[in-house]
């Protein structure tokens, strides 16, 4: 309704304002146009100009008719084609002889045309005639007469002219036109416009060929130039005839006598310009309209001004076109009328879109709010409406970020990882714990999860393998899903999978499900840890007291007693062991779960210091220790030194426990970029490769056959103490051939 509505007022908008045509915007293409597709003037049509040195020669005007006779007499003897005389002789001369001589020369040429004079319909009232013939004499001796009225447009320009006049009940043809017809051949008949046409100015003032009138009359013109001509006499000097501007573009004045030299190289080659039925004319205005409200509502208003824009080139072009086809379209009603329709439409879309905002805003203010929000007092009563448009949107949008927010960021502070999932598995929303997960398994983008499938490895006995992603033919089936199965993402950590159904009114989402992840990884590494700690105290510490019991047993019978001294040196050698796998469990535990008091220390110091210790181990085992500390500052670094002691400790005394009577053991100390590197080198027995990924783990050991007795703690706390420090530690080894510890810590720079 609306559309139709619009179209009935834009249509009669567009029909109006091409009834005012032509503006002056219209006079300017059309001008601006014309010159750009003028052709060459024909060589035929010579002009014999009554000018100003014609006027010194033979005086002022007007002459004597006699001296018409002689030009038309000297025209005659050069072979001209024809004669037009652009010269009123309205009335009789005081000397009928001189009329005589005028109409005797004019009938030995035979294709003389004089001009009448068509008064305007206001002159001829109060009984003056309307249309002024030249006197009976040179009326009668004519070829033909016919009226030389010129049209003037809006703007003072001629361009137009009509081919006929009707004045006093009869209708006098254009002199041009006469003269065109007498031209061609009389089988040829033109049924001229009835309308007026417009002159196609094949260039400025002075384009014709152009000879003086007394040259001519005095023979000076060769008979060359002038023969088989058609010749054009007017006036041309200034004050005596007819002057008038052509063109908006051409500041210049032409002679009456050369636009009838336009107009009758026009009206031969049949290149004049027809003016459009102005009907037609405002129909044609009226489709760019129609053609613009269809584009609109098609492309639902999406570049509407690229859209005007296009369409008025499209009549620009249409109207260009049309005059190459020697018919002129003023465009100058369509394209306003186009700029009408364009704020038109604009506002229309306007109101409804702030309609539609006032729509939604009530909706809106229905809805249950997130948070406690309270609508200001003033926005329906402060400016006008658009201004309480904007205010309430303004408030609505800010309600909506401010819910969004806080839904965003409760979600994000829950301390699960948590997915909402649609019915078909994908993932629609995640807080930052889940796209931690997501991360960490090597997705690029962490804005949006996509599937959960690539990130988390369900246990096949669970049951969950078969059931992703969760579709039943019923959705209250939810039962049938076994939550609290167990799953692990890529760092190995391990989850309780929960799921719940999540029910929604919105359209978008019509249900789905709700998961959570339940980190279970501290709780079955803490299992995994009493497990391993139950079995080193149910075995290993055991074993110590086992066999000093048993010694003690032993001894008491007589049989099977030792010596005092063996004795005493066996049961030591319990106790000792016993005591120390009770110290080195207590240290790990005290490096896991204490924070250290760190201190500045140089590490090259502490490891001279265990060598120290290390020294009669290895002497005892025929081992040769080879130390090279290479650092010139020290190797300093901030740390704990009694622990850093123990852990270097462990690292060289337990090469010296596996490395063979005879072999080497080689300690490097030395900088590598930011670290400070600790290297422990032997020759020993090695360790298998099934066992170098372990070995650093609590209550492991590697299988060196009887080369030495450990309980597992020891690399432990090298382990625990590296990663207290933010260092590194790791082992390469051959078995049979020898190991290599390496232990790196942050290099602490000397102010």
């Amino acid at each position: 309704m609306t559309w139709c509505a619009m179209g009935g007022l834009l249509l009669p908008i567009a029909f109006f304002l091409h009834s005012l045509s032509p503006l002056l915007s219209d006079n300017f293409f059309y001008d601006a146009w014309l010159s750009r597709q003028s052709a060459p003037p024909s060589a035929d049509i010579l002009i014999v100009a009554i000018d100003e040195p014609s006027l010194q020669t033979l005086g002022r005007w007007p002459w004597s008719r006699d001296v018409h006779a002689q030009l038309i007499e000297q025209l005659d003897m050069a072979g001209v084609q024809s004669i037009v005389l652009d010269i009123l002789l309205v009335e009789a001369s005081r000397y009928p002889e001189e009329d005589a001589l005028l109409a005797n020369a004019m009938q030995d040429h035979g294709n003389v045309y004089l001009p009448s004079a068509v008064l305007s319909e206001y002159l001829s009232q109060d009984g003056m005639p309307g249309v002024l013939m030249p006197t009976a004499p040179l009326l009668s001796s004519a070829k033909g007469v016919g009226h030389i009225n010129v049209a003037l447009d809006a703007d003072g320009v001629a361009r137009s002219v009509k081919l006929s006049e009707l004045r006093e009940g009869r209708t006098l043809p254009q002199l041009m036109a006469i003269v065109a017809e007498s031209e061609w051949a009389s089988d040829k008949r033109v049924e001229w416009p009835s309308t007026p046409i417009r002159i196609p100015f094949r260039g400025p003032a002075g384009s014709y060929a152009t000879v003086s009138y007394k040259d001519v009359l005095m023979g000076y013109v060769p008979e060359s130039l002038l023969r088989d001509r058609t010749v054009l006499v007017g006036m041309t000097a200034l004050g005596l005839g007819d002057r008038y501007n052509v063109s908006l573009l051409s500041p210049g004045l032409m002679p009456g006598v050369e636009i009838h030299a336009h107009l009758l190289d026009a009206l031969r080659s049949e290149t004049y310009i027809r003016n459009v039925d102005s009907w037609l004319g405002a129909s044609l205005a009226s489709v760019p309209i129609i053609v613009l409200m269809l584009l609109a509502w098609w492309l639902r208003f999406q570049y509407l001004l690229v859209v005007v824009v296009l369409l008025s080139v499209s009549v620009l072009l249409a109207s260009l076109v049309a005059l190459g086809f020697r018919w002129w379209w003023p465009p100058s009603a369509s394209l306003i009328a186009l700029c009408i329709a364009f704020f038109t439409i604009v506002w229309q879309s306007q109101a409804a879109l702030l309609a539609w905002f006032k729509r939604e805003l009530e909706l809106l203010y229905q809805e249950p709010s997130i948070l406690p929000f309270r609508e200001p007092g003033n926005i329906r009563s402060e400016g006008g409406k658009l201004y309480q448009q904007s205010q309430a949107l303004e408030f609505a949008l800010g309600r909506i970020v401010e819910g969004r927010r806080f839904i965003l960021d409760a979600m994000h502070s829950l301390p699960l990882p948590i997915f909402v999932l649609n019915k078909k598995g994908e993932v629609l929303l995640a807080n930052k714990k889940a796209m931690v997960i997501c991360w960490e398994a090597g997705q690029s983008v962490i804005d949006h999860i996509e599937k959960l499938p690539s990130v988390l490895t369900f246990e096949e006995h669970q049951g969950f393998s078969s059931l992703w992603p969760p579709q039943f033919g019923d959705i209250s089936d939810i039962s049938s899903v076994k939550a609290g199965g167990l799953c692990t993402d890529n760092k190995g950590r391990t989850y309780r999978f929960e799921m719940g159904e999540l029910s929604s009114t919105t359209h978008s989402v019509a249900g789905g499900w709700l998961i959570w992840l339940v980190d279970l990884t501290s709780d079955i590494e803490a299992e995994t840890q009493r497990s391993s700690m139950l079995s080193f105290l149910s075995h290993d510490m055991k074993a110590p007291q086992a066999r000093a019991l048993a010694l003690l047993e032993a001894q008491k019978d007589p049989a099977s007693a030792v010596s005092q001294t063996t004795f005493y040196q066996y049961l030591d050698q319990c106790l000792t062991m016993g005591l120390g796998m009770i110290n080195d469990f207590i240290d790990l535990t005290r490096v896991k779960s204490f924070v250290f008091d760190k201190e500045f220390v140089l590490f090259e110091d502490v490891v001279m210091e265990v060598l120290d210790q290390v020294y009669p181990i290895a002497k005892v085992k025929n081992i040769k220790v080879v130390s090279d500390l290479q650092d010139e500052d020290g190797a300093p670094v901030m740390g704990d030194k009694g622990y850093l002691a123990r852990a270097a400790f462990n690292l060289i005394e337990n090469a010296v426990k596996y490395t063979p009577s005879g072999g080497d053991v080689k300690v490097l100390v030395f900088k590598e970029t930011e670290w400070v590197v600790l290297q422990v080198s032997d020759n020993g027995v090695g360790i298998m490769p099934e066992y170098i990924d372990s070995i650093f783990e609590s209550f492991q050991r590697g299988d060196e056959g009887e080369m030495a007795k450990g309980h597992g703690l020891g690399l432990a706390l090298v382990k625990a103490v590296a990663d207290k420090h933010d260092g590194l530690v790791n082992c390469e080894s051959e078995f049979g051939k020898g190991s290599r510890f390496t232990m790196k810590l942050p290099y602490c720079a000397l102010d």
